[in-house]
This record gives C-alpha cells, structure tokens and sequence, in this order.
C-alpha cells in the first residue's frame, strides 16, 4: 500500500481547522502576567503570557489595542479574554486577544480615572466655574430616588433646619443602564424653574452602583446648569465624577442638606445675640451724648458768646495787614524786576541796533562793488557785441567797394529777379543812386 505523506502546511492548517472549530477555544478568560511585550508600528501589540509554570504567545490587533484605557508593561498581572488558535506559518497555536483587563483593577475603575484626569484638563473643576451656595434659599430641588433612605433624611434635615424654605423632590433613578440620561433630563428641566439650590443626592454603594454619576454626559450637563449644585451621592469615602463638578461636594446626603440651609435655631440665637448687642450699644451711645451734652451747655464760649466774634475780628484784622504787607511787598519786587528788565531790554536794543547798522553799511558797500564790477563786465561785453557787430554789418561790406540793389525796397540777390525797365535803386559806400535796368 503506498504511503501519503502531508506537508508541513497542510499539517499546520488542518490543527488551526481543528483548534478554530473548538468553540471552548472561542472565548475564554484566562489571567497571567506580561512579559516580551512589545508594540509593533503597526499598532498591534505582541507579548506572551506566563505564569510560575508555563508560558503562551499572544497578540491583540491595532483595532482592539486602541480601545485600551492603559499601556501594557513587563510584569504586569493581567484579565484576558481571547481566543485559541494556530499561527500555520511558524506551526505555533497563540492567544488572540479581545481585550484585556488589570488584574485586581477593573475597567469601571480606569475609565473613571481617564475621565477624571480629561475633565480636569478641560478645567471643570476649577473653582472659578463654581458658583456660590445660596445662605438663605427660598426653593431647593431634590433630585433623588424616591422612596429612599438619602431623601428621607434630606427632608428631615431641611424641616428641622429651615422649615420656611419650599423642597420639591424630582425623583430620579439612581441605579440601572443608562440612569443617567433620565438624571440629565430631569437636571436641565429643574434649571430653567429657577431654584436657588439644586441637591442630587443617593446612598452609598459599590463602584458599579454609583456609576451612573460618573458618566461624561452628566457631568457636563451639572457644569453647565446655571442653579447652584450640591452634590450628595454615597458616603463619605465615596467620590464620584459628579463630586468634582457641582459647585459643592457633600459627603454624605443629609451633609447636603445641611449645606443647602442654615439652622433656623442658630439664626433665632444669633438674631437675639445681635438684639443684646444693639440695645447695649445704643444705651452706651445715648449715656456718651448725654454727657457730651453736658460738656458742651458748660462750655465757657457758650456761656459768653462775645468772646468767639472778639477773637475773630483780632483774626480778621491781623490777616488783613499781612496780607497788605505781603501785596506791597510783592509789588515793590515785581516793580524793581520790570525796571532791571526794562534796563536789560533797552541795552540789548541798542546792541541790536549798532549791529544792525553794521550790519547794512556791509551790505552796502559790497552792493557798491558788486554794481562796479557788474558795470564793468556789461561795459566790456557791450564793447564787444558792437564790435561783433561791425564785422557783420552790411555796411562794412559796402565799403570795401561792394553795393546792394534794392527794388521796391527789397534786396535783389539774384540778376533772374531783374527785367528791362525796373527801377532800382542802388547803395554804395558814400550814399544811394537810382537806375532804370535796360
């Protein structure tokens, strides 16, 4: 019979058919610690999972890595949820991981720390976003489950307190899927109806219970209203995201309603201390202007009026001669000042003056040669010009035995512009004589 031998790979694919078609192998959840982590540049994260004994490759792809809410590091303990399968290339089964949890530190708890850190960046919890709890409210607005142990002992505090104020209770759910998106509704709908302090308020629980009130979308919501929040959600070791954002954190919900109202005792007490106060006040203050009162109707001045104008007229009198004095000193010194200025002015005047004539005399005898020197240089040019003239002038011409021929008093340059008969007169060097041309 002959034998049928496989090839690796097809040995390889038909384990990874085998492992795959294991739905035990689909799903399962298995803890271990870290170690040969490394994070591709692809996005896909490499690692392999061991414990005291044994030891497993694994790999979680960029689509699910990025989902994570914390960096995977050597030695860390871990919750995966995965499946089994077979790598047929290198003919090793590996671990395909879905996600991943911190052993002894649950999701619940790293989404509510990534929240936090995000919200606080964005600064809604800084103080200068809170807004001041009213002392004296007229209205509060309890948001709470109802019934509830936690809105029972609200109410009970606010009558006890301050039973003058008005409490309308909005009931909420507090727990459950998506509570929160009826808490925002409800939040929104009391802001607008103008209560002077709003109170959510829940018992205590587990992370799980309270996280409803650690959700992204009520915490905005609580940043945005514009009625002063107290919050009242768990115990006193509880912090939730809700905390953070009202305007006040109570740790407790009756420690809320204490925040919400003043003591109408404690006001009583103080009204009736401020009532002593004010009444011993004003029997010291009327005793003090009694006897000021009786100082002054003993005051000598009273008793004799006419010294008060006495005095006044000496006064009068003395600061009217020192103000004559001081006006004729003053105008004394401003005289003597004008005349030493007057002197000063007409010294610096006849300065001027003097310079002044210097002055002109200068310019004038330098116009005097500047005039003599232009005469002369026009004299010369002048001179010259005739001189010039001469050498062109017609005249000249005639007498070195030249004539000119006029006809009808224009000069004939040409015999063609001459005809038998013509009259013409004719200059020459000593006069003019007419001539008939034939």
């Amino acid at each position: 019979m002959e034998k049928r031998y496989l090839t690796v790979s097809a040995l390889n694919r038909y384990l990874k058919a085998k492992i795959d078609a294991d739905t035990q192998l689909q799903k399962i959840l298995i803890k271990g610690e870290i170690s040969n982590f490394k994070h591709h540049t692809s996005g896909h994260l490499y690692f392999t999972l061991k414990d005291e004994k044994s030891r497993i490759n694994a790999v979680m792809f960029s689509s699910k890595a990025n989902k994570m809410l914390f960096e995977l590091e050597n030695g860390m303990k871990v919750l995966i949820q995965a499946s089994v399968s077979v790598y047929d290339v290198a003919g090793t089964y590996q671990l395909y991981v879905d996600s991943i949890e911190q052993d002894g530190l649950g999701n619940l708890f790293l989404r509510y720390e990534q929240l936090k850190k995000q919200l606080s960046l964005e600064g809604l919890f800084d103080l200068d976003k809170k807004i001041t709890i009213p002392k004296f409210p007229s209205k509060i607005a309890v948001l709470s489950a109802y019934p509830s142990a936690a809105l029972a002992d609200i109410v009970r505090t606010i009558n006890l307190r301050f039973p003058v104020v008005r409490v309308i209770v909005f009931p909420i759910p507090v727990q459950g899927k998506d509570a929160y998106i009826h808490i925002i509704r409800t939040l929104n709908y009391v802001d607008t109806l103008k209560f002077s302090t709003i109170i959510i308020a829940r018992g205590g629980g587990s992370l799980e219970d309270l996280w409803n009130f650690n959700e992204e979308g009520l915490a905005r919501a609580i940043c945005n209203c514009k009625t002063p929040i107290i919050s009242g959600v768990g115990h006193e070791v509880d912090f939730t995201i809700c905390d953070f954002v009202a305007d006040y954190r109570a740790a407790t919900p009756t420690a809320a309603a204490i925040k919400a109202t003043p003591d109408l005792i404690e006001l009583k007490q103080s009204v009736n201390n401020l009532q002593y106060k004010l009444n011993t006040l004003m029997k010291q203050k009327i005793t003090l202007n009694e006897q000021l009162l009786r100082r002054i109707k003993s005051f000598y001045l009273f008793k004799n009026p006419d010294k008060l104008f006495e005095d006044k007229k000496a006064k009068v009198d003395y600061l009217y001669d020192r103000l004559n004095d001081i006006f004729t000193y003053n105008l004394s010194n401003q005289c003597n000042k004008a005349k030493h200025l007057m002197q000063i002015f007409n010294h610096q005047a006849n300065l001027f003056t003097i310079n002044q004539n210097n002055h002109l005399n200068l310019i004038n005898k330098s116009m005097e040669q500047l005039m003599k020197q232009k005469m002369k240089y026009e004299q010369e040019r002048f001179y010259y010009l005739v001189s010039k003239l001469n050498t062109l002038s017609p005249l000249t011409t005639l007498e070195r035995g030249y004539a000119i021929i006029l006809k009808d008093e224009k000069v004939i340059s040409k015999a063609d512009d001459l005809k038998s008969g013509d009259k013409v007169e004719i200059k020459m060097k000593g006069g003019s004589q007419k001539a008939i041309i034939e």
